[in-house]
């Protein structure tokens, strides 16, 4: 799930202060004072503060500005970078704005952080009294837009700790457009009534940590708003206030979706709702996966848990349609606590994209000491442990029993929507080629107007590279419960480069069955040295869009098992996907200029990666993986080309490798490259006997011939390696051998144990810059 992810520079930038403050010869400091600031609360400071902020950023050393004891009166703030090195914004005081509201309400703005690389903010209190203008909202008055109290834009590597925000004129802390950010124990205060001071908004960002807040507020203590992707929250104490909030989505007919969300371990008191997933009544492109909500305590909360896809707050012009947000894969976990409504958990969601993937998981909420109830629909899932209220869940099942009811009082209506295979022509006999058979069932099934299903009895079927092209005019099932297999010459494959392939084709489902293309002989041609054709993927998707496929065996391809390539919102799970090991290039899953795509509950036994992650690739989610034998989970090889799209927003979590020759691998060619690699978490693995458990090789060649020896230009960033314990084959269980040109940056190693027969292992690393935390074993690197 959403993650902690690297903040190494923001955890240097802290050390450094701390430095600072025993040595003035730490950095180079720019006190406000010196240029004319006064702590009086009645002088403007503002020229002063932005004289301060040119000489800090244009020092080529590490510099500060250093806000010292006193109030300071300070109005519209810009601070814009890039600047060139390190920069420290140290308060000791407090900054006041003007009492007249317009002076700082008409630029939308206080405190504006722009562009600027490497920042931290640490202590100190910003007072905008606010008091003024939310008595102007309140009385409907001519009033200005508002200002947020402190604001990063285009901003990366920031580190925002210690700071107090009082009464801003609507929403106190902003990350916009910006990337690996920490926000940690900040305190933020505004009454309850005073209206849209928000404590914390997120948008269109990835990489965001915050930990350790305390957050009393008129509106949400946290907001992530579209384009919110990674996103760890933890340690939150919220009230009052409106509760931590996904949205409000879906106010655009294009707007980005929110990603990889996790929020634990933190309290909510006496807030309107607790956790809530909001959206408009309006069609959209947006969405919501991954997210997780665990941990959380409600006390004297209006509504504990809700989805609200009919989100209008001041009533008044709703849209009333249908909201396009699609909401997927949200886990509620070890909640509990107290409700002041009966309904404590309310799942309101879209009548056309209904919520799926709803799990409830140990719940107890209770309302004047007795059971609380549930209101719920278009919401499908499923609950275990201790469940209170249970209603929801009940009508979850009553759903699907109405629904499985109207498949048995509709068969013979339903069977229209139904392409069995069989009825086209297709033998289930194993010799019979069934390719044309299988043809015609699609093209029927894709000019349907109505969703329907493509039905692959049981039996075996024989198929020859086929290729199933779109777009089609609606959803398309298939539903394997059968085996398909190849023909026993290699070449009647091999010379096509696929075997199933699905081209521009939106809105498409795998369910269950084999694939067996018998790459043995295959293999035997590889290894013999003979001339022999390039080989097949299995499975293939080009340039397709809404694709789930699930439950679905793969063994013995030719090459590799199942591509996603140039695709978008991609779900596989509960696939097995398996070849012998020492089967050339078998590997289980390629990845490749694609977004959106999640991999979970899945097993990968191969002779090559398990999954291998392209250029181009982003966005990607991967959870509950076995993988062994094979190469291990690799981003790259990359590189390969001088212009290449970049690889970010990656993240594995909670899964095992068992006798693989890598664990967690980034390779990319030794020859000058556009690519990269940006923020990526590797947490919570175990590793079995694996030969490289973390390994970065940065002059990749497998043959070990015309190898480029070049530095390579692929830059490596913002990779946290979390929680990763277990055993090594080699005594160098952590190896980085990264760039001499583009050396690795901002890498993380936290809690790592990793032993060679019984004893710590050893690192080798090169070229390398970043931090560790917790125990880390093997020592040496960082």
């Amino acid at each position: 799930m959403a993650n902690n992810t690297s903040f190494s520079c923001a955890i240097i930038l802290l050390s450094v202060v701390i430095f600072l403050i025993n040595s003035s010869n730490a950095m180079l400091s720019f006190n406000v004072q010196r240029y004319g600031a006064r702590g009086d609360g009645k002088t403007d400071s503002t020229k002063p503060f932005s004289t301060a902020w040119s000489l800090a950023c244009g020092s080529e050393a590490q510099a500060m500005v250093y806000i010292p004891h006193g109030t300071y009166l300070v109005r519209n703030l810009v601070f814009w970078g890039p600047c060139k090195n390190i920069t420290t914004f140290k308060i000791d005081g407090k900054l006041v704005a003007p009492k007249n509201y317009w002076s700082i309400g008409h630029s939308g703005y206080w405190i504006l952080f722009a562009k600027v690389n490497r920042i931290l903010v640490y202590g100190g209190t910003i007072d905008a009294k606010g008091a003024g203008y939310w008595s102007c909202r309140k009385k409907g008055g001519h009033c200005p837009q508002g200002a947020r109290s402190i604001s990063f834009s285009w901003c990366n590597n920031v580190l925002l700790s210690g700071l107090t925000s009082l009464n801003s004129q609507n929403i106190h802390v902003t990350v916009h457009h910006s990337s690996n950010v920490r926000i940690q124990n900040i305190r933020i205060r505004a009454p309850s009534r005073s209206p849209n001071t928000d404590g914390i908004i997120v948008q269109s960002s990835s990489g965001v940590t915050i930990s350790g807040a305390v957050i009393g507020t008129g509106d949400d203590c946290i907001a992530l708003n579209q384009g919110s992707v990674n996103i760890y929250i933890k340690r939150v104490l919220c009230g009052p206030g409106h509760g931590i909030s996904i949205g409000s989505l879906g106010d655009h007919a294009d707007e980005e979706g929110v990603n990889n969300v996790t929020v634990t371990n933190s309290v909510f008191t006496k807030t309107r709702n607790g956790v809530r997933i909001k959206s408009w009544a309006r069609p959209s492109t947006g969405f919501v996966r991954n997210v997780e909500f665990r941990n959380l305590v409600m006390r004297n909360v209006g509504n504990p848990l809700i989805i609200d896809q009919n989100y209008c707050p001041s009533g008044k012009g709703c849209p009333n349609q249908s909201s396009g947000v699609k909401i997927s894969g949200v886990t509620f976990a070890n909640i509990k606590g107290t409700s002041t409504t009966p309904i404590a958990m309310k799942l309101d969601c879209s009548g056309s994209h209904h919520c799926t993937e709803i799990t409830l998981k140990n719940i107890k909420l209770t309302y004047m000491k007795g059971a609380t109830t549930s209101y719920c629909k278009n919401a499908h899932g499923g609950a275990s442990g201790v469940v209170v209220p249970m209603n929801c869940i009940n009508k979850l099942v009553a759903i699907l029993l109405m629904f499985f009811s109207s498949i048995l009082l509709m068969r013979t209506s339903m069977a229209a929507y139904n392409y069995n295979v069989v009825k086209f022509g297709a033998k289930p006999d194993g010799r019979t080629d069934s390719t044309k058979a299988f043809l015609g069932a699609w093209q029927a099934a894709c000019r349907s107007a109505a969703s329907v299903t493509v039905t692959v009895p049981r039996g075996s079927f024989l198929l020859k590279p086929v290729e199933f092209r779109g777009p089609c005019r609606s959803k398309i099932t298939f539903q394997i419960y059968g085996t398909i297999v190849a023909p026993t010459d290699y070449r009647g494959l091999g010379n096509s480069g696929y075997w199933i392939l699905f081209v521009k084709v939106n809105r498409i489902s795998i369910n269950g069955g084999t694939l067996d293309a018998r790459g043995a002989s295959f293999w035997a041609c590889r290894k013999s040295g003979k001339s022999c054709p390039a080989g097949a993927r299995s499975m293939t998707f080009n340039w397709a869009n809404n694709v789930v496929v699930t439950g679905l065996t793969s063994i013995n391809s030719q090459v590799t098992h199942l591509v996603i390539n140039s695709c978008n919102n991609v779900v596989v799970r509960k696939v097995k996907l398996v070849a012998p090991d020492q089967s050339p290039n078998t590997d289980g899953l390629h990845v490749q200029n694609s977004a959106g795509v999640t991999v979970t509950d899945s097993t990968f036994q191969t002779g090559d990666d398990c999954i291998s992650i392209g250029p181009g690739t982003r966005n990607l989610y991967m959870s509950k993986l076995n993988c062994g034998p094979g190469h291990g989970i690799s981003i790259g090889s990359l590189g390969r080309d001088a212009k290449e799209a970049g690889v970010q927003n990656i993240t594995l979590v909670n899964s095992v490798f068992s006798g693989s020759d890598n664990g967690v691998r980034i390779k990319s060619w030794a020859r000058q490259s556009t690519g990269f690699v940006r923020n990526v978490l590797f947490q919570n693995l175990i590793m079995k006997n694996v030969q490289n458990p973390i390994i970065v090789d940065q002059n990749y060649c497998p043959t070990h011939q015309g190898c480029p020896k070049q530095g390579s230009g692929v830059k490596i960033s913002q990779v946290v390696y979390r929680n990763i314990q277990g055993t090594s084959r080699t005594q160098h269980a952590l190896k980085f051998d990264c760039s001499r040109s583009n050396p690795c940056q901002a890498i993380r190693l936290h809690d790592i144990k990793l032993t060679f027969n019984g004893r710590s292992a050893t690192s080798q690393c090169k070229n390398i810059k970043g931090v560790k935390a917790g125990v880390v074993m093997p020592q040496g690197c960082l």
